[in-house]
């Protein structure tokens, strides 16, 4: 995972989703490194409760697949752009994408999706 000198990982956020002044959603997907699958779903049960209380969140669920052990699926939905975008600057989020780096194997998915109707 490639990431900037604040730990954002590089190209996670287009320009149209920081803008946004609506609802922007975004599906993701993370696969662990051979042998770090636990650390990485700690990791990834310790942040959900701080992201919840965050300003602009309205949805933060994160899925296992079965059949895929070591990978995590994402699903968020942020009230606006800016909202998202002060999410990954949190402190505790500069934490978390600094604490995974080294536990993801190979960069972390996303797929940024807008509602269809309200």
């Amino acid at each position: 995972m490639s990431t900037t000198e604040d730990t954002v990982p590089d190209g996670l956020m287009p320009a149209d989703v920081l803008a946004s002044t609506t609802p922007v959603a975004v599906y993701g997907f993370a696969r662990a490194k051979a042998g770090k699958a636990e650390e990485l779903e700690a990791a990834i049960r310790a942040i959900i409760p701080t992201v919840r209380a965050e300003q602009g969140y309205e949805q933060y669920w994160v899925h296992a697949p079965k059949e895929q052990p070591g990978a995590f699926a994402f699903y968020e939905r942020w009230s606006s752009g800016p909202d998202i975008a002060r999410h990954v600057q949190q402190p505790h989020m500069q934490d978390y994408f600094g604490k995974i780096a080294d536990l993801v194997d190979g960069d972390l998915e996303a797929e940024w999706l807008w509602p269809l109707s309200d």
